[in-house]
């Protein structure tokens, strides 16, 4: 296994209404983040984490029309998996830094999006 998956980003116009409904809903805890409350939050779900991140457009939560989610792998070394990844076929975008966070998207057959981030 290169990298773990990490995430599950649900990308919405209301981030606090939609973490509230599925911390109640399922009893998942909320993870502290230093990012703004009203751009993103973050519930344990086990294995996993369910990220909700603010990103909506005149059509809707955007992401891709067809699919406003996002898998998120985490790999200690984003650089070394995006090129492996490209070694296998898979189409990559380049590695994008923001402070210490490195991300880098990429697309499946059928057009879903993925990343690999830096993020524990």
């Amino acid at each position: 296994m290169i990298a773990t998956m990490k995430r599950v980003i649900v990308f919405v116009a209301d981030v606090e209404k939609c973490a509230d409904f599925y911390r109640a809903m399922f009893d998942l805890s909320p993870i502290e983040s230093d990012l703004a409350a009203d751009e993103w939050a973050e519930l344990d779900a086990g294995g996993c984490r369910l990220a909700f991140h603010k990103a909506h457009g005149a059509h809707g939560p955007t992401g891709s029309p067809a699919a406003p989610h996002k898998i998120v792998f985490y790999a200690e070394d984003v650089g070394a998996v995006q090129q492996e990844l490209v070694r296998r076929g898979a189409p990559m975008d380049a590695v994008q830094t923001f402070g210490d966070l490195l991300l880098c998207d990429g697309t499946d057959p059928e057009g879903h999006r993925f990343q690999i981030s830096n993020r524990a």
